[in-house]
């Protein structure tokens, strides 16, 4: 029986990774990463000291090309009802991974980062489990430790510093999230100005918008106008990424 642990990048699955690794041993944990090529550079740091400290390895299972290409080779911009990067990135080199598993007549359970602030999408992740035949599990949930409390451990207990995004984005995961919703969009713009202008630049060139009322160089024209108002305007992160787990 192997346990499979979403290894996002993110402190909840690092955590989560913990959880398994004390509980099943780190011989029978696999850590799976998907490598989007689109994340913060100190998010591979990350991964590799948790890795070390809880003692098992990553193991890499990657489609090769990077968000940017995904969405040049479909001349479409992804979004929170497209997520075709979550599918291209992620979820098909996932099922491939589960599926040489399911060949060798392998048993495993797949463990995520969902919490208790997040009923719904954990409720969401274990259905759509079931009806792939999958069996998934999210701990942190199950148990009712709190995000906070996740990465209070990491930083005070197991001495590893959380990856820098955390310092302004909710998750770690790609820069721009193009399923982030507008208030991502100015934390992007704010502090990580080169990822905003290449997906401004994107959208140049595939001839459409993030968001269909407003375009990415107006947005930052709006914001730069507004000044502290708009921090208060837009400085919140409505809507959660699917994959930042």
């Amino acid at each position: 029986m192997k346990h499979i642990v979403q290894f996002s990048g993110g402190a909840a699955s690092a955590y989560v990774a913990y959880l398994v690794v004390q509980e099943y041993g780190k011989e029978n944990t696999i850590l799976l990463f998907h490598d989007t090529k689109a994340e913060h550079p100190d998010a591979y740091r990350f991964r590799r000291q948790v890795s070390e400290f809880i003692g098992a390895p990553i193991t890499e299972r990657s489609d090769g090309r990077s968000l940017w290409q995904i969405i040049e080779d479909k001349m479409c911009l992804p979004g929170y009802h497209i997520p075709f990067c979550t599918e291209k990135l992620k979820q098909i080199p996932g099922n491939e991974f589960y599926k040489q598993l399911d060949d060798q007549g392998i048993d495993f359970t797949i463990y995520n980062g969902l919490g208790p602030e997040e009923p719904g999408r954990v409720q969401k992740s274990i259905v759509r489990g079931e009806q792939a035949g999958r069996k998934v599990r999210c701990l942190l949930a199950e148990r009712n430790i709190s995000n906070a409390e996740v990465k209070r451990i990491i930083r005070e207990e197991w001495g590893i510093c959380l990856p820098e995004p955390y310092l302004y984005l909710e998750h770690n995961n790609c820069i721009p999230c193009f399923k982030g919703g507008k208030g991502h969009f100015y934390k992007v713009w704010r502090y990580y100005p080169e990822q905003f202008e290449r997906a401004r630049q994107m959208e140049e060139l595939i001839g459409h918008t993030v968001f269909k009322d407003t375009s990415l160089t107006e947005l930052a024209e709006i914001w730069e106008r507004g000044g502290e108002q708009a921090e208060l305007d837009f400085g919140k992160e409505s809507i959660p990424c699917m994959c930042a787990v």
